[in-house]
């Protein structure tokens, strides 16, 4: 029975039995793929009181745990699972645009499932973590509650985070935020609107796409064309679908394509762009795709024309 029939078998019967079963049933099969991610001040994990910092990490393969970069990990980290026991762990690769640490374990770990999908507003969801690093796991429910929301986290200012009715404590920040078939749709980065009831969340395929572009090259770039862009469609006759180029600060970019503030990027290697996470989706494929030159396809806001450019990355 895959994750889908079993949520629709407990779907039958009065809700508030059905919701209590769900959440019971997703917690006993979460909290053994959570752990406590702390830096040593002296490189030893064997002192449980000699830690810097806390947070909460969760696994997504065998040997890995990913966690947030913004505790300031060394090279040397701790790992400790709900019972207490306490490894070494190497720190694989950092992504510091999106606040991810991935972490290689030499135990046998209990990976969680990533949803690539973004989950619609409303949808329901579980904020999974060990607060303040106790061996305590704590869960919250709560439903998305909004999309594309930019913050600065630690020394970063990321965009296209998710945000969630679920309130979370100190500590939790790295652990998963998991749906109702038990994936995980993100994870916790920190608290929204200084408050503890809303959380941020970098959405999973952000995940998917730095720990492949890791285990490809051994650490996590992304390709920048030095633009910023919103969404917004043309609204007029021509029906054009694409992200606005709002600001331009790579003259490379301007020199060779001709791109100018206003244009449309309509597509990347026949890659539709409607969104800035389709950019985002493009860009990385490329980059794991080990290509050296992008195709990207435009609308001349001035010459009302498309055009199309072959660039260098």
């Amino acid at each position: 029975m895959n994750s889908k029939d079993a949520v629709n078998d407990l779907f039958k019967g009065d809700v508030a039995q059905v919701l209590n079963k769900w959440i019971v049933s997703i917690i006993s099969k979460t909290r053994n793929s959570l752990y406590i991610v702390s830096v040593p001040r002296n490189s030893s994990c064997r002192d449980e009181h000699e830690f810097e910092h806390f947070a909460t990490g969760f696994a997504i393969d065998r040997g890995t745990v990913v966690s947030v970069a913004h505790i300031e990990p060394k090279d040397s980290i701790c790992v400790i699972d709900a019972n207490g026991e306490s490894s070494e762990g190497r720190v694989k690769g950092i992504d510091n645009r999106w606040d991810l640490m991935f972490i290689e374990s030499d135990k046998a770990l209990n990976p969680i499932s990533l949803e690539l999908e973004e989950p619609p507003i409303g949808s329901i969801v579980l904020a999974c973590g060990m607060p303040l690093g106790l061996l305590r796991p704590f869960f919250s429910l709560g439903i998305i509650s909004g999309h594309k929301i930019n913050a600065s986290i630690g020394n970063e200012y990321i965009e296209g985070l998710l945000t969630a009715s679920t309130p979370v404590v100190p500590g939790m920040s790295g652990g998963p935020l998991i749906d109702i078939y038990g994936k995980a749709v993100g994870i916790i980065v920190g608290n929204a609107f200084n408050t503890h009831e809303f959380t941020l969340i970098v959405p999973s395929r952000r995940i998917h796409y730095s720990y492949n572009i890791l285990k490809k090259y051994g650490y996590v770039n992304h390709i920048k064309l030095g633009i910023r862009v919103i969404e917004y469609g043309l609204r007029s006759k021509e029906r054009i679908e694409g992200i606005v180029v709002s600001s331009i600060f790579n003259n490379k970019l301007s020199s060779i394509c001709g791109i100018s503030v206003g244009d449309i990027l309509v597509a990347i290697d026949n890659f539709k762009i409607k969104t800035i996470e389709d950019l985002w989706n493009a860009l990385d494929e490329a980059l794991l795709l080990s290509k050296n030159k992008i195709v990207i396809e435009f609308y001349s806001y001035r010459e009302k024309i498309y055009r199309v450019c072959e660039y260098s990355i």
